[in-house]
């Protein structure tokens, strides 16, 4: 660590963190207690978005620390996934996993002082070199307290927290207002794509070729006639995922009768989710010769109804809402099939205003994109500056003027 500017001390946090009381929830009476475990967490923001109730009785026996407000909860389990946050007056006298380590600030160091540094890149560096184990990567809480913490008088401890949490508001207001234009954005799109759907509506099965899949089975292990081979895995809501494609046997004739094509339209039959039902994307042909597997329901264009437009009317919210219409059964099973799709109403402008609709909504992506991209570089630079805004704040670099940016830049390299 670089020297200390006058008036400072280096201190362990053992010896300036309290100690903090463990109790069985049912020991304090209530039937449910809330309850702050490390998925709680989240660990880009340092924050706690929504703190569950348990019943007391059978709350995990790992629901034993009791925490107060002004607590800084580092966890101690996969450590390098930052899950730190600060307890708020909501949360006092709740409890907190035996997975965190609950660093209770004592009179020498102020409460956000204490959370800013630990979430500081010297905070995790200190800490990350005692991480053991693979499967289930942990430290101990003693080495979490055996880091060193930089400590100045309290007036200077007050004075820091102000300008630093000065700086990162404006930091995180830049980055709300990028999401909040790529939220609207997004909004723009789905009237794009509502508006798509003009013209005579027909059944599916009469503008389209529709086509099931390769059912995955021992006999079709990769042998002598292996071909490339589509999974529900690789359509995702934003497109084709093609990092990893298995391979799959075929057998006489089939490859001739389920060879995917340029611009046939990949949807996916089941799911979990009722709100992800029916996601598809087009196939881009990049890979020759590829087949797709029986939970994969491929539709093909006809003459007289385009690709692009296919995909931008599949993907409007009135088609949304049919297709979960249409997966819904009494078992509570969420499925589409063939038969199905058959059925589907679709409406097929002419060719000119399938084109002219597509090209609108293409417009709309484009921008969207480019703004996705701004956004990721934002929060990337963002991110740049809260190491070097942390940096210099425990170095005794921060002025509370103008020029703390400049330097901070510096710092970050952007």
């Amino acid at each position: 660590m670089t020297m200390l500017p006058p008036g400072w001390a280096l201190k362990s946090l053992s010896d300036v963190c309290l100690p903090v009381m463990k109790a069985d929830p049912v020991s304090t009476g209530h039937e449910q207690v809330r309850y702050v475990d490390i998925g709680s967490v989240d660990g880009e923001r340092h924050s706690l978005p929504e703190i569950p109730w348990v019943y007391s009785e059978s709350a995990p026996s790992r629901c034993r620390q009791i925490i107060g407000e002004g607590d800084t909860l580092f966890s101690t389990v996969r450590p390098y996934l930052e899950k730190i946050a600060f307890v708020d007056s909501g949360l006092d006298g709740e409890f907190a996993s035996t997975g965190f380590c609950v660093l209770r600030p004592g009179p020498k160091v102020l409460p956000r002082y204490l959370f800013h540094y630990s979430v500081s890149r010297s905070m995790l560096d200190q800490v990350l070199r005692h991480q053991r184990g693979v499967s289930y990567p942990a430290v101990l809480d003693k080495r979490v307290k055996a880091a060193t913490i930089p400590l100045p008088p309290l007036e200077e401890q007050r004075r820091i927290v102000d300008i630093l949490e000065d700086h990162l508001s404006r930091l995180d207001a830049a980055e709300h207002g990028l999401k909040l234009a790529l939220r609207r954005l997004a909004s723009y799109e789905a009237v794009a794509l509502s508006l798509c759907r003009d013209g005579i509506e027909n059944p599916l099965g009469d503008v389209t070729e529709i086509q099931g899949g390769i059912q995955k089975q021992p006999k079709r292990a990769p042998k002598q006639n292996a071909y490339p081979f589509l999974r529900v895995a690789n359509v995702t809501k934003n497109g084709l995922d093609l990092d990893e494609v298995h391979l799959v046997e075929l057998f006489d004739g089939e490859l001739d009768r389920l060879r995917l094509q340029p611009g046939d339209l990949l949807v996916v039959e089941g799911n979990g989710s009722p709100s992800q039902i029916g996601r598809a994307a087009l196939w881009d042909g990049s890979i020759a010769d590829c087949v797709h597997q029986n939970h994969l329901i491929r539709v093909r264009p006809k003459s007289g109804l385009s690709a692009p437009y296919l995909e931008a009317v599949w993907n409007s919210p009135q088609n949304r809402r049919q297709l979960t219409d249409l997966a819904s059964s009494s078992s509570g099973l969420h499925t589409l099939s063939v038969s199905k799709l058959k059925s589907l109403k679709l409406p097929v402008p002419t060719l000119d205003r399938q084109r002219e609709l597509v090209a609108e909504v293409q417009d709309i992506r484009d921008r969207r994109r480019r703004l996705d991209t701004e956004l990721n570089l934002a929060v990337s630079r963002a991110q740049q500056l809260r190491r070097s805004l942390l940096a210099a704040a425990f170095a005794g670099r921060l002025t509370g003027h103008s020029t703390d940016i400049e330097m901070v830049e510096e710092m970050a390299g952007v």
